[in-house]
């Protein structure tokens, strides 16, 4: 017990006894007015919470119709090729453009959105043709007439020929369907014209579902992909990366027979220009800056991979990106940057 006194010596609260308290007038309005005002706010607020309002603003927009809204924008896609990147506009008046080329750039980038290469303007390729279907129903062809490939004898292959042409494709794409009956029909025209024994040029192919590390280590995201490789060239790395070419004429079997008779005086010998060549991506990424004019509604901008002759795997795409920018009209001025970020974080001071 004198331990419990003890401890009680210490207390820094103590209560006061019953008979020092008194009630008084004054306080039972204090009391009284009090209750009142909590069950009133806890009224209000409950009221609050179970009723709902909505505004409705009209703001007419007075501009005529030729005064378009400008969006510039720089956005980087680590894992999307320039090869396919694409963007689309669409708005709620139904308008709907596709793979706007005038006014934006592409240039190639790493994984890490280091550059590779100077930025070029995009330029719309037409759909590539083909043979009619059924066309070459009443030839009897060596479906392995063109000579598969493997990560095995893929690097052998090409330094073994002065020109190989590899068709990069996927048994389920629509496209290589289509394509594979022509390819088989072209490699046997031009093989029995430049035999094995003669080397200057030889069809291949390249199954994705098979070999799928080969086919990304040479960027191939769209199916089917017709790359040109010449003899020594491919082993040169620029920095770690390949360096050869892309077919991006009709796959007709005129066409690529024509294609192959074009190529021959180059064997041998670097890169020889052609109007349906153009450089293979080097890198698996894009770099896409511009602008573009839009009506004044609501509307989306959609970045994509599009072609009109490849088809997709959405497993192998990866639409990761970073906005480097993305504004409305004008860029600012340097001054009046500062003027706004310093308004900005007046508000923000003033909030707090």
């Amino acid at each position: 017990m004198k331990l419990f006194s003890k401890l009680k010596s210490i207390d820094f609260f103590k209560k006061l006894p019953s008979d020092l308290t008194e009630a008084t007038l004054a306080g039972a309005w204090i009391s009284i007015v009090a209750s009142i005002a909590m069950a009133f706010l806890f009224g209000m607020e409950f009221y609050s919470f179970l009723s709902t309002s909505s505004k409705t603003e009209l703001i007419v927009d007075r501009s005529p119709p030729t005064d378009l809204l400008k969006i510039n924008f720089n956005i980087s896609f680590p894992a999307l090729s320039c090869e396919f990147a694409t963007l689309d506009v669409s708005d709620a008046l139904g308008t709907k453009r596709l793979n706007l080329t005038k006014t934006v750039r592409k240039a190639p980038i790493t994984l890490d959105l280091e550059r590779v290469g100077a930025a070029t303007d995009d330029t719309h390729r037409p759909a590539p043709k083909y043979d009619d279907e059924g066309r070459f129903d009443d030839e009897v062809l060596d479906i392995d007439i063109t000579q598969p490939l493997s990560h095995e004898n893929f690097q052998a292959t090409l330094a073994r020929y002065p020109i190989v042409v590899v068709n990069f494709f996927a048994p389920w794409c629509h496209w290589c369907q289509r394509l594979e009956p022509t390819w088989e029909a072209a490699t046997k025209e031009v093989h029995d014209k430049y035999p094995e024994w003669d080397g200057r040029i030889r069809f291949a192919k390249v199954d994705c579902t098979a070999e799928v590390e080969l086919c990304r280590s040479h960027y191939i995201q769209g199916f089917p992909s017709l790359r040109v490789f010449r003899k020594g060239v491919d082993d040169v790395y620029i920095g770690g990366m390949h360096d050869h070419e892309a077919y991006n004429g009709d796959r007709t079997k005129e066409a690529l027979v024509a294609f192959a008779e074009a190529l021959i005086p180059s064997a041998g010998q670097p890169h020889r220009k052609h109007h349906d060549l153009s450089s293979a991506p080097r890198t698996s990424g894009c770099n896409m800056a511009g602008f573009v004019l839009v009506k004044k509604v609501p509307g989306t901008l959609h970045f994509a991979a599009r072609s009109d002759g490849h088809s997709f795997d959405h497993a192998w795409m990866n639409m990761s990106h970073v906005v480097h920018s993305f504004y409305f009209g004008n860029r600012p001025t340097v001054k009046k940057y500062y003027q706004l970020q310093g308004a900005q974080q007046g508000a923000s001071g003033a909030a707090s």
